[in-house]
């Protein structure tokens, strides 16, 4: 058939309503492709909202959102819960850290010898209880109508800075950094309304200890004579005997047990030592020099009544003058002690300024780390540099300290026994010490530059009386505001925090 013949027959065909099998065949094969490019399609789509549900979970907003906490009705999200459960575990991971604690297995170690109890349940309970007395100071504070005031947003913006330069400092972002300190649902704008209420709370508490624990002089006293062995000094002095047998050892090097006739001949040595010292001192002589002349140790410092010597210096059957050999089996010790008196502890406290002197101070070639001689040489060269007035002092403190207080010169004010480290400290109760005095003293936090302002007039054991009256009542408090506020742990929440 010719090719117009066939053009005319397919022609006839469609002007009979009958398909032409080349349009026909083009017109399956677009069809074909329209159904891939709409199935391709329909991948991409699912794929764009499979990959945006993934991005939605992970970045926390369902979690954060989910309820793990009700609160006197008030439901508390697993973010807000988190913040919690972080300050807590902060408060506690060194100390329990340092007693075999697992940072990578709170959720499986057990804690504190409970029955299925873990750290993580622990830091969980804890973290409700303080969400408990803030939700319950908070509602407090405003039923009196006491808000933050522009003090307390300093406050505020003085820990947000402080988290941001942490965050710096570990190479992390803001945000980052607030996820990896309390978890992956963590926000800044929780953790800065978390941090509102617990100022509000603490605003809260501190007026309310203003009204209501006040101790009158009678209160204290008594308190002190049912407590004075905690806050009585004790004029007296000891000397230690070792009542061990001499460690020996087998030819591999093991430690070998005395055998009872051994430890009885050095418990009988000990004690003959001891009775010779005692008959000497009775005669006259000196216990230091008695125990300078045996090479043994001599100590003035009685650390409280817990210890064996320490039961007899407290007893109340104590006198001046007294002077016994103590057994002390348990720690294969004997002493040999002598009671002069006993008072209570009248330190004053006192206010000093210093200028703390750290490597901070030094201009050091990069990768150089200074010495100890160093930091020394330059805290001498600065307190070289003063020009002997208070003010001068406050203004080298302002410009040199890598301390706190150098914002006030330097200064502590009003500060009790035993708040400051030892070094420090000694140095402000060094016999003859007056206003106006300078020297400089080491620490493990560098060197000071120490100038001293006065005593002041509140005696160690009043203070500490007081401190520790009011501790115990604002404990009570807090305990009968946790214990008087309802909450509900939703599991499906709680999942999320920790």
């Amino acid at each position: 058939m010719s090719a117009s013949r066939e053009k005319k027959k397919r022609q006839e065909l469609l002007a009979n309503g009958a398909a032409d099998p080349k349009a026909a065949r083009a017109a399956e094969q677009k069809a074909a492709e329209r159904k891939s490019n709409i199935l391709y399609a329909t991948v991409a789509i699912l794929f764009v909202i499979v990959a945006a549900g993934l991005w939605f979970y992970n970045s926390g907003i369902i979690q954060r959102s989910q309820t793990a906490v009700t609160i006197d009705g008030e439901k508390y999200n697993a973010a807000e819960t988190s913040y919690y459960y972080g300050q807590v575990y902060q408060n506690y991971a060194s100390f329990y850290s340092a007693m075999g604690m697992d940072p990578t297995g709170l959720k499986s170690q057990p804690y504190g010898g409970e029955d299925g109890k873990t750290y993580d349940d622990f830091f969980k309970e804890s973290a409700v209880d303080n969400m408990k007395y803030i939700h319950a100071a908070v509602k407090a504070a405003k039923e009196a109508n006491i808000t933050l005031d522009s003090d307390d947003e300093a406050v505020v913006k003085a820990n947000v800075d402080s988290m941001k330069s942490a965050a710096a400092n570990s190479g992390y972002g803001y945000s980052a950094y607030l996820k990896a300190m309390y978890g992956a649902t963590m926000t800044s704008s929780v953790f800065e309304s978390c941090l509102r209420d617990q100022v509000l709370a603490g605003k809260y508490a501190e007026q309310y200890g203003e009204e209501n624990f006040v101790y009158s002089d009678e209160d204290i006293q008594a308190y002190y004579e049912e407590h004075k062995d905690s806050y009585d000094v004790i004029d007296g002095a000891y000397i230690t005997i070792d009542s061990a047998p001499e460690a020996k050892t087998d030819d591999e090097g093991n430690a070998v047990e005395a055998t009872e006739v051994e430890v009885a001949a050095a418990r009988l040595a000990a004690m003959d030592t001891a009775n010779k010292i005692l008959a000497d001192f009775e005669g006259g002589q000196s216990l230091e020099q008695l125990a300078e002349a045996k090479e043994l140790p001599y100590s003035t410092t009685i650390s409280g009544a817990s210890t064996t010597y320490g039961e007899w210096f407290y007893s109340a059957a104590r006198k001046a003058g007294d002077a016994e050999i103590i057994e002390d089996d348990a720690n294969s010790k004997i002493y040999v002690a002598l009671f002069n008196g006993r008072e209570r502890d009248a330190s004053l406290d006192y206010s000093v300024r210093h200028v703390l002197v750290t490597a901070e101070n030094l201009d050091l070639p990069e990768g150089e780390e200074a010495t100890n001689e160093q930091i020394e040489a330059k805290a001498n060269e600065l307190l070289a540099s003063w020009d002997g007035t208070e003010d001068g002092f406050a203004a080298l403190a302002k410009e040199h300290s890598q301390d706190g207080s150098a914002e006030t010169g330097g200064l502590y004010e009003n500060v009790p026994k035993g708040q400051m480290v030892a070094s420090f400290q000694d140095w402000c109760y060094a016999d003859g010490r007056k206003s106006g005095d300078t020297g400089i003293v080491q620490s493990q936090y560098g060197y000071h530059i120490m100038y001293f302002v006065g005593y002041g007039d509140t005696e160690y054991w009043r203070y500490a009386c007081e401190n520790q009256l009011r501790s115990d009542d604002e404990n009570a408090w807090r305990t009968s505001l946790i214990e008087a506020t309802p909450a509900e742990v939703n599991e499906s929440g709680m999942k999320y925090v920790g």
